[in-house]
């Protein structure tokens, strides 16, 4: 079962994707996470120029760790690296917001009816209780990064149950690009609502109702989506938030 600390953990990288391939640099894989975490917490925004001397002296390393850890980024669709302009934040467009949360919805309502055929999901999902225990925790405290990255871990850990690395990985890619789409518009979401919502789901899971469940978190995430495609056609007549 997951402990305190283990969730610790979570919240310091959970919105980080899992990495694709193997990353044994630990010099890279750290100013990897730096650079992503400042992007999902909204400190870099979409469309930001991501300047490499800018980054070394930030991150107190290399010219050449930088441009690594820019490459994995832009490897994860977090980071556009452009010819002869330099990085910069990715900016998703309307199509692309769809085709992740489309993904997402396929995703997780397979994840759910996954979680039916094992003898044990019910233990296995008692752990995440404490997650969403502490997305409120950091909701009520005003610290939004926290918040964020606690409502990412529930739907990563959610996959983890499974026991299959691939969904993990998927997931978590999926939830950072969530993330920045969100930072794109505005945070439009609800927060409040969300929490309340991991609980119902956790709850009708525990009681094996599994139908129910995986109907509430398309809704969840269609309703997610429905914030996101309003406030960026709201925001396509706002002078700078959105690319030309």
């Amino acid at each position: 079962m997951m402990d305190t600390e283990n969730i610790a953990a979570i919240q310091s990288t959970v919105a980080s994707p899992v990495e694709v391939i193997e990353r044994h640099d630990s010099e890279l894989t750290r100013v990897y996470h730096a650079i992503l975490n400042a992007i999902m917490d909204g400190v870099l925004l979409p469309g930001k120029k991501l300047t490499e001397s800018d980054l070394c002296r930030q991150m107190v390393c290399s010219r050449n760790t930088v441009r690594g850890a820019l490459s994995l980024l832009a490897h994860d669709k977090i980071v556009d690296l452009l010819p002869n302009r330099g990085a910069f934040v990715h900016v998703p467009d309307l199509q692309e917001i769809r085709d992740v949360f489309f993904m997402r919805i396929a995703l997780e309502e397979m994840t759910v009816d996954k979680l039916a055929e094992l003898p044990d999901a019910q233990e296995k999902l008692v752990p995440l209780y404490r997650l969403v225990a502490q997305q409120a925790e950091a909701h009520e405290a005003g610290d939004r990064v926290g918040r964020d990255r606690l409502s990412n871990a529930f739907h990563i850990e959610l996959a983890r149950v499974l026991d299959n690395q691939v969904l993990v990985e998927m997931m978590a890619s999926l939830c950072a690009r969530s993330s920045l789409m969100v930072a794109l518009t505005g945070r439009a979401v609800k927060h409040e609502s969300s929490n309340n919502e991991h609980t119902e789901m956790l709850t009708l899971l525990q009681e094996g109702k599994y139908r129910r469940a995986a109907k509430k978190m398309r809704k969840h995430l269609e309703v997610v989506l429905a914030h996101l495609e309003e406030r960026f056609e709201e925001a396509e007549d706002e002078v700078g938030l959105m690319p030309a």
